[in-house]
């Protein structure tokens, strides 16, 4: 196989989107922290057993600044987050990058925020599931119906 068959086979087998659906037991009783954790867990931001917490640190901050109706900037992540381990600003805006495909966090001029600061229910009504769950869904019936 020639290096360009090889490069367009991976071009090809690169999925457009991603997400992995995970259901945890019901949430009552549970802690912020542990609330947080699972619902980043049960979207697929965070794997099982993954020690990296920074993500959920950073979704708690922008939780709190919603309350607020403040954005945060990536210098008050590193004051905040200071003694976290990962809490790099390197690794912060990846992170953030990775909450912003999701549309559970958004940039604005003075730094970060949940998503219109609007309620995470909202977010997953109206962007998760149509755009990237329902879409998901609708192209593997395709390929269903291809193999049928």
């Amino acid at each position: 196989m020639t290096k360009w068959n090889m490069e367009k086979k991976v071009l090809k087998e690169t999925p457009l989107q991603e997400i992995t659906l995970r259901k945890y037991e019901s949430p009552q009783g549970l802690e912020k922290a542990d609330l947080a954790r699972k619902f980043l867990l049960s979207v697929g931001l965070l794997q099982p057993g993954e020690s990296r917490d920074i993500l959920v640190y950073i979704f708690r901050v922008l939780l709190v600044a919603r309350q607020k109706k403040q954005a945060v900037s990536i210098e008050k992540f590193l004051e905040l987050l200071r003694n976290r381990p990962g809490a790099s600003a390197p690794n912060i805006r990846r992170q953030l990058r990775r909450l912003k495909e999701y549309k559970l966090a958004e940039k604005v001029d003075k730094g970060y925020r949940i998503t219109e600061f609007g309620s995470i229910s909202k977010v997953l009504e109206k962007f998760i599931i149509p755009f990237i769950i329902e879409g998901s869904v609708e192209r593997l019936k395709e390929y269903a119906g291809a193999l049928d």
